[in-house]
């Protein structure tokens, strides 16, 4: 048998990133991969199987009837290939992935991700730590925790990008209008935290005087002391919550965006860590949208 009559699975991979994404870009991305590379698996694969796949302008792809009959085949043979690689490689199923999370990620998506990394690894144990981002990457140089989802300022290059947010200005309605010269009452994590850090630097650039009202390392109680008044808190947009509304920062400087990102203790992404990455960023980038044609 020749190897054209066998699939690559690389390619098949390839496809059904395109597949999900529609983009070229976002499916390289996905796979850790090229742009190029992307196109010489679509290619290949087209040439084997002596069809056309993909239909592409320069503004977007769109799946031939071809394209769409695959994409059910080759989450077959994909999932096939998985189960025989989970029974010959049983200890991955009863590997535990030391996880660090920051809480913000807990409180929002992170519940979706982890259900449908549990979908393919449904044996693996999870053990969880909670913490600010600081104290998680120390655990993780220590060789404490495997992986790492957290926040980075948008000028940091560690680890592996995810998705980025914008920083928004949150208070209670009663607390949301202050006078131009009344002291910024922050409600905020302790010292070297990065929201902290990207909120005061704002402040005493345009002279703005401030005091910290209310300090925690726990979210759930930054955001009750929102609520019941304190003060306000930069947090990631997507935690806009009940109780809590977005404050006019016209007069104020703009707030930096951030990025959400993972990281290992080396640039090896093998294993349980490297699926759960990947399961996280085909979800985000369906949701989020993060490249634009």
């Amino acid at each position: 048998m020749s190897n054209k009559d066998n699939l690559d699975i690389a390619h098949l991979r390839s496809f059904l990133a395109v597949a999900d994404t529609l983009h070229f870009t976002s499916a390289a991305y996905l796979c850790s991969t090229s742009q190029s590379t992307i196109s010489q698996h679509i290619h290949r694969l087209e040439a084997q199987l002596d069809c056309v796949l993909l239909k592409r302008s320069t503004k977007q792809v769109e799946l031939t009837d071809d394209g769409q009959a695959l994409i059910g085949m080759a989450q077959n043979i994909l999932r096939q290939q998985e189960r025989v690689l989970a029974h010959f490689h049983k200890e991955q199923l009863h590997a535990t992935l030391r996880l660090g999370i920051t809480e913000d990620l807990v409180l929002s998506r992170f519940p979706e991700d982890l259900r449908m990394f549990r979908q393919d690894y449904p044996q693996l144990q999870i053990d969880l730590t909670v913490g600010l981002s600081h104290h998680l990457h120390q655990l993780l140089a220590d060789d404490r925790l495997d992986i790492v989802c957290g926040m980075r300022q948008s000028s940091d290059t560690h680890g592996q990008l995810l998705w980025e947010d914008e920083l928004v200005w949150f208070s209670h309605a009663s607390t949301c209008s202050l006078a131009p010269d009344e002291s910024f009452p922050l409600v905020t994590f302790p010292d070297r935290s990065i929201t902290r850090k990207l909120a005061i630097e704002p402040l005493n650039r345009i002279g703005r005087p401030w005091h910290i009202a209310f300090s925690s390392t726990n979210l759930s109680a930054i955001l009750a002391a929102v609520r019941a008044g304190y003060g306000i808190t930069p947090q990631p947009a997507f935690l806009s919550a009940e109780g809590i509304v977005p404050v006019d920062a016209s007069t104020l400087s703009p707030m930096p965006r951030v990025e959400f990102i993972a990281s290992v203790q080396s640039s090896n992404f093998d294993g349980p860590a490297n699926a759960f990455i990947k399961k996280m960023k085909t979800r985000l980038n369906k949701k989020q949208k993060m490249f634009s044609l």
